[in-house]
């Protein structure tokens, strides 16, 4: 009886220190920067820093390539899965082009884990998003129009409304 009692408390407290888990980080709508380039089409592009796994290559070489993510409709439905490298040597992130539209990010920040980002692309335009804790953003007056991290780091540029042609 006591061995039921005992593994009964155990399975109770499990479940109960599973619910303390931290709330998922999701953050404002990033758009495409202020200083823009235009180009014809529908489709625009993304780039994503997310964070960064240690690769050594031989005895004091080591590489930094950023970590995969996933994009994903605002249905919740998978777009794309982006690894994000080429190789293990590779430390710039991919350039993805997209449909303009809403999309939901599902990527690793270097401080919080796993983040998701709502973003938007535009026809032309390159969405950056900045998961690293190396990116300050800009001087201010424009510092004021940035996402930030729960801990006031900037990831990128908020949507400012502007023009959305396609997939809303």
């Amino acid at each position: 009886m006591k061995a039921t009692n005992l593994a009964l408390t155990l399975g109770v407290a499990a479940l109960l220190t599973a619910g303390c888990a931290t709330k998922p980080v999701v953050l404002d709508m990033v758009g495409p920067s202020h200083a823009r380039w235009s180009a014809p089409g529908s489709r625009g592009y993304l780039k994503m820093y997310s964070a960064t796994e240690t690769d050594q290559i031989g005895d004091n070489t080591y590489y930094y390539p950023h970590t995969s993510y996933r994009i994903f409709d605002p249905a919740g439905q998978l777009v794309k899965f982006v690894p994000n490298h080429i190789g293990n040597m590779d430390e710039s992130p991919a350039w993805v082009a997209l449909p303009t539209g809403k999309y939901l990010v599902k990527a690793q920040s270097d401080v919080y884990g796993w983040v998701t980002v709502p973003v938007i692309i535009e026809a032309g335009t390159t969405t950056t998003v900045h998961l690293q804790s190396i990116w300050t953003g800009p001087s201010e007056p424009l510092r004021r129009a940035l996402v930030r991290l729960p801990d006031g780091r900037p990831v990128g540029w908020k949507y400012d409304g502007s023009s959305l042609t396609a997939r809303q």
